[in-house]
C-alpha cells in the first residue's frame, strides 16, 4: 500500500528527492506562462454584445463623469468601473479601436495572476508540481471560455485578490500577514462586493474557530512525518487585524462615494446584496460536478491529515463557491471554484492510480464542450471591428446597426437599446439616458421601470433598438411588460433590421 504523506511533510520529502525534480517546478510553471500566453495571442479576437458591451459602457459612464449608484445601477462594487475608466483615458478609449483591447488586457493580467497565486497555494500542500499546476491549468483551459467570450467581468481580479488573502493567512500569524490578508480581501470587495464579504466572513470564521478550541492533536497522535502542528495554528487566530485592515481600505473609497452620494445609503444597497437574484439566476451546468467533488475530496482529506492550513483553504474554498450563486453556470466556475481546485488536486495527489485516472477522464468529459467551443471559435471566418475580429455576420449586423444609429441621431443625441446589448451605446458613441445598461426581466422593479419610462420622455428619445435574440434568451418580460407595451406604442414603426437588431423609431 502506498504511503499517506501529511501535506507538512512533503517539503522534507522532496528536499531528499532526486535532482531531476529541480526542474518540475520550472516545467510547471512554465505550462501556466504558455497557457497565458496562448490567451493572449486571442486577446483581439471575438465580441460580445452583452457583458462586454456593459462592463466597457459602464467604463464610459464614469469617464464621462458619472458617478455609479447615483447616476447609473450597477451589479458591482464600484472598482472595475473605474479601473477600466482609467485605462481607457491612458489608453485611447476616445477612439472606438481603443475600447476593447484595454479591458481585456486587464482581464488577462488577473486570469494570470490568480493562476500564478494558485501555484503558489497548492504548491506547499502537494508532492509534485504538476499537481500544484494544475488547478490553473484547468482553469485557462477548461473554464475560461475566451474567445468565444472576452468578458472583462470583476471576478478575475475580485477572485485573485481573495485567493492572495487566502494565501496570506495560510502563513505564521503576525501583524504582517494578518494585514496582507485583510487588505487583499479589501481589494477582492472593492472589485465584487459578494466575493470579499465571503472571503471576510471565512476568515472571521476561521478564528471563531480555532476559539471554539479545536484540538490539535497530541504528540501520541501525530502521524510520523508531522513533528508538530503548522505554526500557523499554534494560537487564536487575532482577526482584528485583518478586519481593521479590510475596513480602512473600505472605507478609503466608500466615503467620497458617500459624499457623492450626499449621503444617501441607500442606493449602496447593492453592496450588502440587495438585488434581484432571480433575474441573475442561472440553472446548474455539469461542470459544477467538479468543485462539488474537490469539497467531497476536501473533506475525506481534512480528515485522514491533521494539516490545518488544508482545512482552512477548504474553508475559505467553500466560502468562494457560494460566491457562484444565483448563476451555477460553467463560466463563473472560473471566479468561484479556484480554491477548491487546490484542495482537489491535493486529494488526487494522495489518491490511489485507478481513481486519480477516474478523476481525470471525467474533468475531461465535464469541460470538453468548453474546449470544444473554444476551438470552434477560431475556425470561423472573420472581420475587423473596433480593433478586434469577430465573426463574419456579427461585425456586418454591428456595422450596420452602428451606421444606421449614425445616420438616424447626431452626435451627442440619446438612444436606448433594449433588454441588453449595451455594446451598441458603445459602438454608436450615443449615450444611454436612463440609469440601466442591461434591462433583463427583474433587473428593474416596477417603479424603476415608470422611471425608465419618464427618463426616455424627458430626454427626447426617437430611435430605440431592440434585440429580438436577447428578447428571447430572457424569455417572458415580466416587470418589463410595461415598458414594452409602451415602446411598442410610442415607437410602433420598425425602420432597418440588421439581423437581429430592428431600428424602431417615433413621430414618423
Amino acid at each position: 500500500m502506498d504511503q499517506i504523506l501529511p501535506a507538512n511533510s512533503i517539503a522534507e520529502v522532496e528536499a531528499q528527492s532526486p535532482a531531476p525534480q529541480s526542474t518540475a517546478p520550472r516545467i510547471a510553471v512554465g505550462l501556466l506562462i504558455l497557457c497565458v500566453l496562448g490567451e493572449a495571442a486571442l486577446l483581439r479576437l471575438g465580441i460580445d454584445d452583452l457583458d462586454e458591451g456593459y462592463f466597457v459602457q459602464q467604463a464610459l459612464r464614469v469617464l464621462h463623469g458619472q458617478i455609479p449608484y447615483r447616476d447609473f445601477e450597477t451589479l458591482y462594487s464600484p472598482g472595475l468601473a473605474y479601473a477600466h475608466a482609467g485605462l481607457l483615458f491612458a489608453f485611447g478609449g476616445a477612439s472606438q479601436a481603443g475600447l476593447l483591447l484595454p479591458p481585456r488586457a486587464l482581464s488577462l493580467l488577473a486570469r494570470g495572476a490568480l493562476a500564478l497565486l494558485l501555484y503558489a497555494v497548492a504548491r506547499p500542500l502537494v508532492r509534485h508540481p504538476l499537481w500544484a499546476a494544475a488547478p490553473g491549468l484547468l482553469l485557462l483551459l477548461g473554464l475560461d471560455d475566451a474567445p468565444v467570450r472576452w468578458e472583462p467581468h470583476p471576478g478575475w481580479p475580485s477572485t485573485a485578490f481573495a485567493v492572495l488573502a487566502a494565501w496570506c493567512l495560510s502563513h505564521p500569524p503576525s501583524t504582517r500577514w494578518l494585514v496582507a490578508s485583510g487588505l487583499s480581501a479589501g481589494a477582492s470587495y472593492l472589485f465584487k462586493q459578494n466575493t470579499g464579504a465571503f472571503m471576510l466572513a471565512a476568515i472571521i470564521s476561521l478564528s471563531l474557530w480555532e476559539r471554539a478550541g479545536v484540538r490539535v492533536p497530541n504528540e501520541h497522535e501525530r502521524r510520523p512525518l508531522q513533528p508538530h502542528p503548522h505554526p500557523r495554528y499554534a494560537r487564536p487566530l487575532p482577526e482584528g487585524e485583518a478586519v481593521a485592515a479590510f475596513t480602512g481600505l473600505t472605507l478609503i473609497w466608500l466615503i467620497p462615494l458617500l459624499i457623492a452620494l450626499n449621503g444617501d445609503i441607500s442606493q449602496l444597497g447593492v453592496l450588502v446584496g440587495r438585488i434581484n437574484s432571480a433575474s441573475l439566476f442561472s440553472p446548474p451546468e455539469a461542470p459544477v460536478l467538479i468543485p462539488v467533488a474537490c469539497l467531497v475530496g476536501g473533506v475525506w482529506l481534512v480528515r485522514k491529515e491533521a494539516d490545518k492550513r488544508m482545512r482552512w483553504y477548504l474553508l475559505a474554498g467553500t466560502a468562494l463557491f457560494l460566491t457562484e450563486l444565483p448563476r451555477v453556470d460553467t463560466l463563473h466556475l472560473a471566479w468561484s471554484a479556484p480554491l477548491l481546485l487546490v484542495v482537489g488536486a491535493a486529494t488526487l495527489d494522495r489518491a490511489r492510480a485507478p481513481f486519480v485516472a477516474a478523476a481525470l477522464a471525467a474533468v475531461v468529459v465535464l469541460v470538453a464542450p468548453t474546449v470544444v467551443s473554444r476551438i470552434t471559435s477560431l475556425q470561423i471566418p472573420r472581420a475587423p471591428i473596433a480593433g478586434v475580429e469577430a465573426q463574419t455576420q456579427t461585425v456586418a449586423d454591428l456595422q450596420g446597426i452602428v451606421a444606421d444609429i449614425h445616420q438616424r441621431t447626431v452626435s451627442g443625441e440619446p438612444i436606448f437599446v433594449y433588454p441588453s446589448s449595451p455594446l451598441l451605446y458603445v459602438l454608436a458613441d450615443r449615450p444611454n439616458p436612463t440609469r440601466f445598461d442591461h434591462l433583463n426581466p427583474g433587473a428593474a422593479s416596477p417603479p424603476e421601470i415608470e422611471q425608465v419610462i419618464a427618463d426616455l420622455t424627458l430626454s427626447k428619445v426617437h430611435l430605440v433598438v431592440v434585440s429580438d435574440y436577447w428578447r428571447a434568451v430572457w424569455g417572458a418580460p415580466g416587470p418589463n411588460l410595461s415598458l414594452e407595451a409602451w415602446l411598442n406604442d410610442k415607437y410602433a414603426q420598425e425602420v432597418a433590421r440588421y439581423g437581429a437588431y430592428r431600428v424602431l423609431m417615433s413621430g414618423l
